[in-house]
């Protein structure tokens, strides 16, 4: 069974955070990971290309996936998304 996305308002430290935006019709998502208290980031990307790179870290690290999700772009068909 797939693990539930959390939201956040902010991205976490110690998770991998997805940020969800739709600047048009397309939406786009922006991966950030904490290396101590700088975040890097992917900049943003195509939704399905941000959440294999965030489903992938997160996976080989062991994390929680949070998303951030500021518009309500959330789909269902994409999983579980549980308040923070």
């Amino acid at each position: 069974m797939a693990k539930p996305f959390r939201r956040a308002q902010a991205p976490v430290a110690g998770a991998v955070t997805l940020i969800l935006s739709r600047p048009n019709d397309a939406v786009l998502g922006e991966v950030k990971l904490a290396d101590g208290t700088a975040f890097s980031s992917t900049g943003a990307l195509p939704v399905a290309e941000a959440f294999g790179i965030a489903v992938h870290v997160a996976n080989e690290g062991n994390l929680e996936i949070v998303v951030v999700d500021p518009q309500d772009t959330w789909k269902e068909s994409w999983g579980t998304l549980i308040a923070a």
